[in-house]
């Protein structure tokens, strides 16, 4: 009897929705770091397979877990957000819905700018004699890292046209 008065108190007083919102914002945020993280990490090696095409980059001790231990914590972020946490109910806010429109299509530039690089560019330039064990495991984060960067990219539309409203 306690716990169904506490229920309705709750949902009265607008306390589960706050929870609610609280975090899916947190799970929003966590994706977003991740996002963020993925490109500023990934940009020294970007710049690396533009200027020298075909030149594998060569292991470092500074390749540790973080980018998929990041990438992880985004996909859990992502699919527990999808599955259990529904999008806050919203007015319609079109500057906030265009500035989140457009940060999802900066995300997808970012993943297809390297999708190309790699694929296009790179890649029927490697050279021979080339680590396959080290490839196979960078092109494993790679793809990883776009499917990352797609359900950041699906989050922040839904969210943009959630609070685009009726437009």
């Amino acid at each position: 009897m306690h716990n169904r008065a506490d229920g309705k108190l709750s949902r009265l007083f607008g306390m589960t929705n706050l929870k609610s919102r609280a975090l899916y914002l947190l799970l929003l945020l966590g994706q977003l770091t991740g996002a963020l993280f993925i490109i500023l990490d990934g940009l020294p090696e970007f710049r690396h397979l533009v200027t020298y095409p075909g030149e594998q980059l060569p292991f470092e001790r500074s390749d540790n877990l973080a980018a998929p231990i990041m990438i992880v914590a985004m996909q859990v972020a992502y699919w527990y957000r999808l599955r259990c946490v529904p999008l806050p109910p919203q007015r319609s806010n079109p500057i906030l819905s265009h500035l989140f429109l457009f940060l999802g299509r900066l995300a997808f530039i970012f993943g297809g700018s390297l999708f190309g690089v790699v694929f296009f560019r790179h890649l029927p330039e490697i050279h021979q004699g080339a680590d396959l064990w080290l490839m196979f495991r960078r092109g494993l984060q790679l793809v990883a890292s776009l499917f990352a960067l797609f359900c950041v990219t699906l989050e922040l539309e839904r969210l943009g046209r959630t609070l685009g409203g009726s437009q």
